[in-house]
């Protein structure tokens, strides 16, 4: 098996500090009493995925992203008719705007989530590694996709690793009792490091990669995963609410014909929208996709009024998606070209495909970072000959 150590070396020795300069952006926050109907605004606005929540006094509150926004749509709808989704193809336009009336005026501290907070220090010498592991929690189930610097606080019980305090708030609750901190100025968030942040800097430094830019997609076991797809035809609105329900940030778009894949639908795609705009979701995917893009030559009026793409009434799905298709690799694709994909085009995911173009699974900026840091497993010990038998019995071999 290939080893990661090389790289996982230079992620301890870079340390998070110096990073915080060259990845600072204009930070975009939110206020706790800022509208789900502006939160949608400012994340399509800035085309970004998440930000940052802080409270009247400008102290940290809290995190909002486009997955939450999802969830709490799906909830607003179960909460208006719990079998909904069984009635999908009767939903009308004006049952939708009802409910992004009642979605979008709700505030944003109602459906935020908890976010892991950096407390740096003058002397920090925590390093990314440190921050890979212990606040993306990378090899964990549940992961984390960015987190959030503050300025110097003062700790009086936390988690430290090195000289950084890793702290997770509770949205809501009270900042001391949540954390057990008493802090000697605000949490104010000054930076925000994504995964994506780090899989550049790999990329940049792509020589403590070694011999694993070589290796295949295959070879590395990339394709292991399995993939979520709606075909082309489906409804937005049915295929946001399964990734909702399954937790997941994208699907792959098939074509209904061939099952080839021919484009992505992320969660992302409801930035953006206005309560007018809400109906857009009961057109197919592939309409969505296009008209939201501007592909179809046709203006979101004309889809509001009812008009449909051409392509979508000849069922010429790849063609209507074209301008906008997903981006994939197959199992013969070298690591160094999907990191390549990851961190020059700044994509989250990229598909795999079988020879026919058919999804197969998919690599996210998560399955490289975890790759590349995972812990190898201890070699087998061989038991002792006296031990072993002939016996086809194997109840302890799954144990683990």
């Amino acid at each position: 098996m290939v080893s990661f150590e090389a790289a996982k070396e230079f992620l301890k020795a870079q340390h998070l500090a110096p990073l915080l300069s060259e990845v600072q952006q204009q930070l975009i926050t939110l206020n706790k009493w800022s509208t789900v109907g502006q939160a949608l605004q400012t994340l399509g606005g800035r085309n970004i995925l998440s930000a940052p929540v802080l409270d009247e006094d400008g102290e940290y509150f809290g995190c909002l992203s486009v997955n939450d926004l999802l969830k709490s749509l799906y909830k607003v709808l179960a909460a208006k008719d719990p079998e909904w989704f069984e009635k999908i193809e009767s939903i009308t336009a004006a049952d939708i705007i009802a409910v992004a009336t009642e979605f979008t005026k709700q505030t944003v501290d109602k459906i935020q989530h908890a976010g892991d907070l950096w407390l740096l220090n003058a002397d920090d010498a925590s390093t990314l590694l440190d921050a890979v592991m212990e606040s993306f929690r990378i090899q964990d189930r549940a992961v984390h996709h960015r987190l959030f610097v503050c300025s110097n606080a003062r700790e009086q019980k936390s988690n430290t690793v090195a000289n950084t305090t890793v702290i997770n708030i509770t949205p809501g609750s009270e900042r001391l009792s949540a954390t057990g901190l008493k802090v000697s100025q605000p949490l104010q968030v000054t930076h925000v490091v994504s995964q994506s942040d780090v899989v550049k800097l790999l990329w940049a430094n792509k020589a403590v990669l070694g011999e694993a830019l070589a290796q295949t997609v295959e070879q590395l076991e990339l394709d292991d995963g399995s993939v979520y797809t709606a075909p082309a035809s489906m409804s937005t609105l049915e295929a946001l609410s399964q990734m909702a329900r399954d937790h997941k940030s994208s699907m792959g778009v098939t074509d209904p014909a061939s099952g080839n894949l021919i484009g992505n639908l992320s969660v992302s795609d409801l930035r953006g929208l206005t309560i007018e705009e809400f109906p857009l979701l009961l057109l197919s995917v592939a309409e969505y996709i296009a008209v939201r893009r501007g592909l179809a030559g046709l203006s979101k009026a004309d889809a509001l009024a009812g008009k449909r793409a051409e392509a979508a009434t000849a069922g010429k799905w790849a063609e209507l998606l074209s301008g906008a298709p997903a981006i994939s690799v197959t199992g013969a694709t070298t690591f160094e070209a999907v990191m390549e994909l990851l961190a020059v085009k700044g994509l989250h995911r990229v598909y795999v495909t079988d020879a026919a173009g058919k999804p197969v699974s998919i690599i996210t900026l998560t399955d490289v970072l975890r790759l590349i840091t995972k812990v190898p497993a201890p070699p087998p010990v061989a038991a002792p000959i006296e031990a072993m038998d002939d016996s086809d019995e194997d109840e302890d071999e799954d144990d683990e």
